[in-house]
């Protein structure tokens, strides 16, 4: 059974990897924020000397942070050290560039910046405008010497929308959306994806759907509440931000108190964009994992959890995953918010579900 974790990197932890690749994950993922984490590719590095089956890449890196160049050679550096295993994971950033006080990179650079890096990644020249500039660029090493194209590297996308899924179905792998055990979600985003891949000319079943979801294990005794305050925490209200703008698009074929539930936390969470006076950016940006915002508690409710959520008891755990599966996701992930329960999420992972599967 394939299954992806997704966190943090945080250089001190890089153990968790070894530890997700003995109880049966296949792929590991670390994101990219300058001002937030430690940096992912001396992360990976660090990972790849110390595995040898798991997947390793970027959860996710973005178009501006590094230009397409840099981030095809870093993979191609990475794919040297743990070669056949690497893969690019990509998206706008929105973590990343919100904390420095930008704004995502946009659909159209995240394209752009797709062709230039997989090109590369491919071994061949393309030509990319920089700095007002047009040039082609190539990796002049054909020997092999310093990076490794021969074995590819795979990419995977995030996308939360109709351009970003539409993005994908041109170049990525793996499609990567916000996604819980709701099945009329699943099979709507799964069709949308399908359309898209048709639309692009690629065969069936070429873009594999990969469901991002927020992980808790309850013990005896715990109920929703605990999952928020010792487990996901805000991830719920991610998976809102990320998926309002399509749920909208597609509210006649969704529960409709659903879609108003995910649009008034995202709404709330975000505050008001047009007030006289708003928190800086680095205020707002510095609690981020660190635990539960006291102020965000409130926005968080039990139907968004059981939405959004792959929680409960080992068995429902087991329950939800195999109707995320049936339902139309080809691989599970979840995303660990919280480095410092990592292993013990890790852990539950494998019984939960890995030594089932």
């Amino acid at each position: 059974m394939e299954f992806f974790i997704g966190t943090c990197a945080k250089i001190d932890q890089v153990g968790i990897v070894k530890q997700a690749e003995d109880t049966g994950v296949t792929h590991f993922g670390v994101g990219e924020g300058p001002l937030l984490f430690s940096d992912p590719y001396q992360y990976l590095a660090l990972a790849a000397r110390e595995t040898s089956t798991i997947n390793l890449g970027t959860w996710v890196t973005n178009p501006l942070t590094r230009i397409p160049a840099v981030t095809a050679n870093s993979h191609a550096t990475l794919n040297a050290l743990a070669p056949g295993r690497t893969f690019l994971g990509i998206g706008t950033a929105n973590n990343a560039l919100r904390s420095m006080g930008h704004s995502p990179a946009s659909i159209a650079q995240l394209d752009d910046a797709l062709r230039v890096t997989t090109g590369l990644l491919a071994g061949q020249r393309v030509t990319e405008k920089w700095r007002g500039r047009e040039r082609e660029l190539e990796f002049l090493d054909k020997d092999g010497s310093w990076y490794n194209l021969d074995d590819p590297v795979p990419v995977w996308m995030a996308a939360g929308g109709p351009r970003g899924i539409k993005v994908a179905a041109r170049y990525a792998d793996y499609v990567a959306y916000c996604l819980g055990p709701d099945p009329e979600m699943i099979k709507l985003v799964r069709r949308e994806l399908d359309k898209a891949v048709a639309d692009a000319g690629r065969p069936p079943g070429s873009v594999k759907l990969v469901a991002v979801s927020w992980f808790y294990q309850l013990r005896n005794g715990e109920t929703w509440e605990d999952g928020v305050d010792h487990g996901f925490a805000s991830g719920p209200i991610s998976s809102c931000l990320t998926n309002i703008g399509f749920m909208r698009e597609h509210a006649a074929e969704l529960d409709p108190s659903i879609v108003e539930a995910s649009a008034t936390a995202a709404t709330a969470y975000l505050g008001d964009p047009n007030a006289a006076e708003q928190p800086h950016y680095l205020d707002t940006w510095s609690k981020y994992q660190k635990g539960l915002d006291d102020s965000h508690r409130p926005l968080i409710t039990k139907q968004l959890c059981d939405y959004w959520c792959l929680y409960g008891s080992p068995d429902e755990i087991w329950e939800k995953a195999q109707g995320m599966l049936e339902a139309g996701v080809d691989m599970l992930s979840v995303f660990l918010s919280n480095p410092f329960t990592a292993e013990r999420d890790i852990a539950d992972i494998g019984t939960s579900i890995l030594a089932r599967g």
